[in-house]
């Protein structure tokens, strides 16, 4: 069962006072999500933000043939499907369980209407959608400005960050998601695996494991591009 107390853990409830989030509290609702079960697809109405509880959601775009393209991975306590004022807005994106999930939803609408009397509420949501924004303007950045090595470097590391590991990174994607994450293909990463191993900044081990062994030396790469 769902209380105040849990909703405080989320970054978009931090700083709500308890009255705020008991009025909150009815309208967030939990599901579980098997492995690979979409909870929405492009083009779907924007109805609900969304909050990962536990397990894993990658969020996709798809090209005229239905192929779907890695964007983003979202973790415990983080949201997507943020609300927008376009009441008639559609999703530009897909959103799936990338592992066996647990999802809490409210309301975009609800949401619109409780940031009128909720500051606090209105400063998160607006902080979680420049953080995104900053996020996705970040990657597109690397992939127009970096080389190949460079931008799987700022790969690993964001995903270490995302995955809240310190220097072993249990692969949780495919190398042909990564590839399509980066824009290129399998054998073009795996080759960029291999250079990024003989100079000694990472070493792949089995299980899909990548040891991140010279993280300074990866961020160095990120800042030179070469």
């Amino acid at each position: 069962m769902l209380t105040t107390d849990h909703l405080q853990k989320y970054p978009i409830f931090e700083n709500l006072d308890e009255s705020n989030l008991a009025r909150l509290l009815p309208h967030v609702h939990k599901r579980a999500f098997a492995k690979g079960a979409y909870l929405f697809h492009p083009g779907s109405p924007s109805t609900n933000t969304y909050l990962v509880e536990s397990g894993l959601v990658r969020l996709f775009f798809t090209n005229a043939h239905g192929e779907e393209f890695l964007v983003n991975l979202v973790r415990p306590t983080g949201v997507f499907g943020l609300p927008v004022l376009d009441t008639e807005d559609i999703r530009v994106g897909g959103a799936a369980a990338y592992q066996d999930s647990v999802i809490l939803s409210i309301e975009c609408g609800f949401l619109l209407q409780a940031m009128q009397t909720m500051p606090a509420l209105a400063r998160n949501l607006y902080r979680e959608a420049t953080s995104s924004g900053r996020k996705l303007l970040i990657h597109a950045r690397t992939l127009v400005t970096l080389n190949l090595n460079a931008r799987l470097a700022s790969l690993l590391l964001r995903l270490s960050l995302v995955l809240q590991t310190a220097d072993v990174i249990e692969m949780p994607i495919k190398q042909a998601e990564l590839a399509g994450w980066l824009g290129v293909s399998r054998g073009r990463i795996n080759r960029a695996l291999n250079e990024l191993q003989q100079q000694g900044l990472i070493r792949v081990e089995e299980d899909a494991r990548i040891r991140l062994t010279n993280r300074l030396g990866l961020e160095n790469l990120v800042k030179t591009g070469t």
